[in-house]
């Protein structure tokens, strides 16, 4: 059986500081097979999914409840048997109300499926250099895609002898049914609007995701977008339903979580790692964020939380 992973942020290390819009330095799956199956509960504590982006492409099911999630620069609200299909480098996370949803999830790099030199990859490199915009959200009344995705999740959790092929082969399946039902949009559609300012945010994000523990004033982030204060301001909490500072609080809330479970470093020191310089105020935005001390999460059991498909 496939180890279960619960929030794939949460469970892996940064990648190594670099200049913004360096390629994230995670391992999914293996170098072989990069692949990797999460299953997400929206109810635990532990978890929480800031606004970010990454390099893989990434499949979301929803299995109960309702979770809503951003994508982009807009919220949408997944259901049971819901699917949402996220590109490299998209910004997705958690809604400012999520909702309580168990969900499952496989990120992936693209590499696997992408063939070379064939008609196919014609489809894919358009997605990678964002000349073609997936619809993100996919209903559970789309049986084909659905009957498609489940057949993936089901191999990438049991792992029978032969899985590999099983996922590789429903991915270029996947691939195939979105062409054919024209699930995207020319990107020459968009308003260039639209494109200049998720290019902005993006910038935006990967400076805060590569400085989180670094003074990052208002000003600094609005001069990397290239924006008045006032603007930029606007314009991030339309597209994450966050102030930048909040945002970036949120970040490091989750970044320090990580440093919690992962190490047994000082909270103090922690605390500092992440950019907080004022200890009273990381305990305050942790228990804003958390719903609990920075102590009682480090001895947080969160098997006992995790709910059961039924």
């Amino acid at each position: 059986m496939t180890k279960v992973l619960i929030n794939e942020y949460s469970e892996h290390p940064l990648p190594e500081k670099g200049l913004p819009g360096s390629q994230e330095k995670i391992q999914r799956g293996t170098v072989i097979f990069p692949i990797q199956y999460y299953l997400n509960n929206t109810v635990d504590p532990r978890y929480d999914l800031p606004v970010m982006w990454h390099t893989e492409f990434e499949l979301i099911h929803v299995l109960s409840g309702t979770y809503n999630i951003f994508v982009k620069d807009h919220e949408i609200s997944l259901s049971k048997d819901d699917m949402c299909f996220i590109p490299s480098k998209v910004m997705h996370g958690d809604a400012g109300k999520k909702g309580q949803a168990l969900y499952e999830s496989v990120v992936f790099d693209i590499d696997m499926i992408r063939l070379h030199s064939y008609y196919t990859d014609d489809f894919i490199s358009a997605i990678l250099n964002d000349s073609v915009i997936l619809e993100y959200f996919i209903s559970h009344e789309n049986k084909k895609i659905l009957t498609i995705i489940l057949n993936i999740f089901e191999a990438m959790k049991l792992q029978v002898e032969g899985y590999e092929f099983s996922v590789t082969a429903n991915l270029m399946l996947l691939f195939g049914e979105i062409k054919r039902q024209h699930l995207y949009v020319q990107k020459k559609n968009l308003s260039a609007n639209k494109i200049r300012q998720s290019e902005q945010l993006e910038s935006v994000m990967s400076l805060i995701r590569h400085n989180y523990d670094q003074n990052l004033t208002l000003e600094k982030m609005a001069d990397t977008a290239g924006l008045s204060p006032k603007y930029f301001c606007r314009l991030f909490k339309d597209s994450t339903d966050r102030s930048p500072v909040e945002y970036l609080n949120w970040f490091r809330i989750n970044m320090a979580c990580s440093a919690l479970r992962d190490t047994k470093k000082k909270l103090s020191d922690i605390a500092y790692d992440c950019g907080f310089n004022d200890f009273s105020y990381f305990i305050k935005t942790f228990k804003r964020y958390k719903g609990m001390t920075p102590l009682k999460y480090r001895n947080f059991d969160s098997e006992s939380n995790i709910s059961k498909d039924e």
